[in-house]
């Protein structure tokens, strides 16, 4: 039977603002921050809430992750790693049909979507150069260790 994939839009709801906490405690890989937040900053992060579009991933119905898109058309994706490759590439689209990229602007924005995924979760980039995206770069940060990174 075919996975039902689906996007809902991050109003926030409380509901929502729930989903997205469990989702955070369950993340193995993270590039933005250092710890995990308590109930009331998550609340408050998801309120006002950096991202372009927001999208809690619902398969057949089960909330499974969350894809935002930021002002710079970089895209994160979050508890997907354990998709098929051409499930991924099935919310992408979803995505790609709801949302466009912004205009380029040269040394500053991407002409085009781009992923930003930490160094560690390679299982999600095997899946991405599968379904044919290639990897552009590498980012550097100042030497620190990041707390909730488990890898």
């Amino acid at each position: 039977m075919p996975i039902k994939v689906e996007l809902e839009s991050v109003i926030p709801t409380d509901q929502q603002i729930a989903v997205l906490f469990e989702q955070l405690k369950k993340r193995k890989h993270s590039i933005s921050h250092e710890y995990l937040p308590v109930y009331e900053e998550h609340e408050q992060f998801v309120k006002n809430s950096p991202y372009r579009s927001w999208f809690i991933v619902k398969l057949s119905g089960s909330e499974q992750g969350n894809v935002y898109v930021q002002f710079d058309n970089s895209i994160g994706l979050n508890g997907l790693e354990d998709l098929d490759a051409l499930v991924i590439q099935k919310i992408l689209n979803l995505v790609f049909d709801q949302v466009m990229p912004l205009d380029p602007i040269p040394s500053v924005r991407y002409a085009d979507f781009f992923f930003n995924i930490s160094i560690n979760n390679t299982i999600l980039m095997d899946k991405l150069t599968s379904i044919g995206y290639v990897q552009s770069g590498v980012t550097y940060i100042p030497r620190k260790t990041l707390k909730n990174d488990k890898d």
